[in-house]
């Protein structure tokens, strides 16, 4: 907002200000050269195209062509962003320092720049400002960008600062490709520095967008709104459109302040409005001035807001605030220290988010004021005191607890969200913690304690501020334990671990190789799945240790030493496997978790596989091979390295079979098969009818296990049949033999 004179109502501040009708032209004559920075995008959106032409390269294009007009009078630099180094916020750069007649110098450099990175706009704009020395200087800014802020700021803001800082600052904003949602996003900069924003969708729009900054960097008229008492209206967006003699609308715009970058000789007038403002007046450009500041006067109506809240409230206490006021957009309730300057605020409530407004009181007892704050301009429009008293909080605990051990605390205070209980160190820095519970979670607290000796204390913690409100002290003492494993036990291997020791949450017990550091490990067992504990060894050879480890920490209680000793294992294939089929192994070896016995190819890589089975259960297994032909091999698996630890091969072949029978029989005679195949386990011969598909159910059936020939009934039906051998591991048919029952 705007104020002319301090607010002293404490429960309702009325600004009434009267309306002006000035109708005086106060013209201004040349000032001293204002210094210009050019900010350009080099983020690499800029590759991104318009009509098929890069914007990098348009860009580059038209502000050669308008530098060109630029005079060498004109102070004017260069800095740029995202140019050098991909994805770094921080890679902005000075090219051309701000100086007279660097226009060509400025175009060189744009010619020569790369596009590659973020988009830091809020922090380019800001060492801008800086190397123009705005705190002390008349300063302008030109932002040239495509995009929107990438590095976690907010452009307006930044802008609302660096107005507020600035002797005379001012930022304008040309959006190159921007759309109009895009373009609100990062116009704030221009509105709140009394600058204006461009959109420059296309080359032509760039040209012109350019003309009006670059080009014309010192703009002929100004146009500023002052208010009854002589005071500049600043902090506010307002609307103002410029009419000719003949009433026609020449010029619009929003923004603090209107510049213009030139006007002919001659009669105007303006109209300007904004939220509680509004105003105007006519005014004449004198011929051959270079800069006129036009004051425009204004009526402010009136404003008031009210506010009803307790006489005092507890530290830390989330309390109501009713309110009432204009509810514009940002407006908002807070709670300062008294004689706090305008916009400083801690907890805060948005009066759009509705009333009454839930504030949190400071953690610092005290007079302290409510506030009713007008968002757009952060000044207080009213106030009120509210005394923040003491609260008591109390923890009651054990002196003592065993290292890593889980404790009771009971404690009284008033939970407030976010509230919490913790142990640190006896004197740590406020806002430390170790091991926490939130109060909110129920009382007693249940906390961890570190692993290290010595003295501790015990925290009440204010959520909201981190702050303590009560605290005891408590020593955590040593704690035993012990390992009891095998001197040595084959890689690769389980085998159990017996121990001692607390069994906090979280502690478990580890094998790793001999000396290495804290917190390392290998398999492990949780302490509170069980005593003993079941660890599998790694798939090596050597000293080791197995660790009873500290769960909170990582830190190892006690340890015991182990060695790996050298694994091996046998296969032997009991059956000859058919392409597709099934093959048995037999197997001896460690039989570790997870060991398994597979199939693959002659030299596949290590941990390849195709059918497997787990050793675990038991030997001999059987598994599936593939349907291909060739030399394979079987492999016994470590299964917590994928190491081979022995193999044989296996060749697959393509499988024969015959069949003699006689060609005629009598129904329901036995009749002699002489036979040939692989008699694979479950192989057999069948009696189907003629022509029968291979999974066909057979009439009549005899297992090759009983060698060759062997006996077989033919149907009691007569007709055409057919004997088969067929494969049990495929359910495939490998030869056929036509017989006629009679």
């Amino acid at each position: 907002m705007f104020w002319s004179r301090q607010l002293t109502d404490a429960s309702k501040a009325v600004l009434a200000l009267l309306a002006l009708v000035y109708l005086n032209v106060i013209p201004i004559s040349v000032q001293a050269a204002e210094r210009t920075m050019i900010v350009l995008d080099g983020s690499g959106s800029m590759w991104g195209q318009i009509n098929g032409k890069p914007k990098l390269v348009i860009a580059r294009e038209t502000l050669r062509e308008v530098l060109k007009g630029v005079s060498d009078t004109t102070i004017l630099g260069l800095m740029a962003y995202g140019h050098r180094v991909k994805g770094d916020c921080s890679d902005i750069e000075l090219i051309v320092p701000p100086r007279a007649g660097s226009a060509d110098e400025i175009a060189n450099k744009v010619d020569s720049l790369k596009f590659l990175g973020k988009t830091p706009l809020s922090a380019a704009v800001q060492l801008a400002a800086k190397e123009l020395r705005y705190t002390e200087d008349k300063a302008t800014v030109i932002l040239i960008t495509d995009g929107l802020e990438t590095c976690k700021a907010n452009i307006c803001e930044i802008g609302t600062s660096l107005e507020a800082q600035g002797l005379d600052f001012t930022a304008h904003v040309v959006g190159f490709g921007l759309s109009k949602a895009e373009g609100k996003q990062v116009a704030c900069l221009a509105e709140n520095t009394g600058g204006q924003y461009f959109s420059a969708a296309n080359a032509s729009e760039l040209v012109e967008a350019l003309n009006q900054t670059v080009a014309a960097i010192i703009p002929n008229v100004r146009l500023v709104a002052i208010d009854q008492n002589g005071n500049r209206v600043t902090g506010i967006s307002l609307d103002w459109t410029i009419s000719d003699a003949n009433n026609q609308n020449i010029h619009t715009t929003t923004a603090f302040e209107a510049s213009i970058g030139s006007l002919e000789a001659g009669d105007y007038s303006v109209s300007v409005a904004g939220q509680n403002v509004s105003g105007g007046t006519e005014f004449s450009i004198i011929a051959d001035v270079q800069k006129q500041i036009i004051e425009v006067p204004v009526e402010v109506q009136q404003l008031e807001a009210t506010l009803d809240a307790p006489a005092s409230v507890a530290r830390g206490a989330t309390f109501d605030v009713v309110w009432g006021g204009p509810n514009a957009k940002s407006d908002y309730v807070t709670i300062v220290e008294i004689g706090a300057k305008p916009g400083v605020y801690t907890s805060y409530f948005y009066t759009q988010n509705g009333n009454p407004a839930a504030i949190t009181a400071p953690d610092g007892v005290g007079t302290y004021e409510i506030r009713y704050v007008y968002g757009e301009t952060k000044q207080t429009v009213a106030r009120r005191d509210i005394e923040v008293t003491e609260i008591a909080v109390t923890i009651d605990v054990a002196k003592t607890v065993a290292a890593g051990a889980e404790f009771a605390i009971n404690w009284f205070g008033p939970a407030y969200d976010r509230d919490y209980l913790t142990i640190v160190a006896k004197g740590s820095d406020e806002g430390e913690y170790l091991d926490y519970a939130y109060a909110q979670n129920g009382n007693p607290s249940t906390l961890s304690a570190p692993d290290g000796l010595g003295d501790y204390e015990i925290r009440y913690v204010l959520g909201s501020s981190k702050r303590t409100l009560a605290s005891v002290d408590i020593k955590v003492t040593a704690v035993a334990g012990n390992i009891d494993a095998p001197a040595t036990v084959f890689g690769s291997t389980e085998f159990l671990v017996n121990w001692s020791g607390p069994s906090n949450k979280g502690d478990y017990i580890t094998i790793v190789p001999s000396g290495v550091e804290e917190g390392e490990y290998l398999d492990y067992a949780y302490t509170q799945n069980g005593n003993p504990a079941k660890i599998t060894a790694p798939d090596a050879v050597g000293d080791y240790e197995i660790r009873y480890v500290f769960g909170s920490s990582k830190r190892t209680l006690a340890f015991a030493p182990i060695e790996l000793l050298a694994t091996s294992a046998t296969l032997s294939v009991v059956n000859a496997p058919v392409p597709g089929g099934k093959i048995t192994v037999e197997w001896t070896g460690p039989n570790g978790k997870r060991d398994y016995i597979t199939i693959v190819e002659k030299g596949a890589e290590q941990g390849s596989f195709n059918s497997y089975a787990y050793t675990g259960r038991g030997s001999p297994v059987e598994f599936k091979v593939p349907k291909a032909l060739g030399l394979f091999e079987v492999r016994y698996v470590v299964g917590v390295s994928k190491r081979t630890l022995t193999n044989v091969d296996v060749m697959l072949r393509p499988v024969n079979a015959s069949i003699s029978a006689p060609s005629k029989a009598n129904a329901g005679d036995a009749i002699e098969v002489s036979w040939t195949g692989p008699n694979s386990k479950g192989d057999r011969i069948e009696i189907t009818k003629l022509g029968a598909k291979d999974n066909a159910n057979p009439l009549s059936k005899a297992g090759t296990i009983q060698g060759s020939p062997l006996f077989i009934y033919v149907p009691e039906t007569a007709g055409k049949y057919e004997i088969r051998y067929k494969l049990m591991d495929t359910r495939k048919v490998i030869a056929r033999s036509e017989i006629l029952v009679e």
